[in-house]
């Protein structure tokens, strides 16, 4: 039981560190207003039916 709590604790920190530098990133996208161009680009490779079910609901 201590293995896989050490396991889980150690899993957990790394988590944390990825969340935590996942978070910096996209904060510094809508700063910047890299997220709009990322979106745009995101749209424009997207299938159709796609952005017609996205934008229906």
């Amino acid at each position: 039981m201590l293995r896989l709590r050490g396991r889980l604790m150690s899993a957990g920190h790394g988590l944390r560190t990825a969340m935590g530098a996942l978070l910096v990133a996209v904060g510094l996208a809508v700063i910047t207003g890299a997220d709009k161009q990322i979106e745009a680009w995101l749209i424009e490779r997207s299938p159709q039916w796609l952005t017609w079910l996205t934008t229906s609901v």
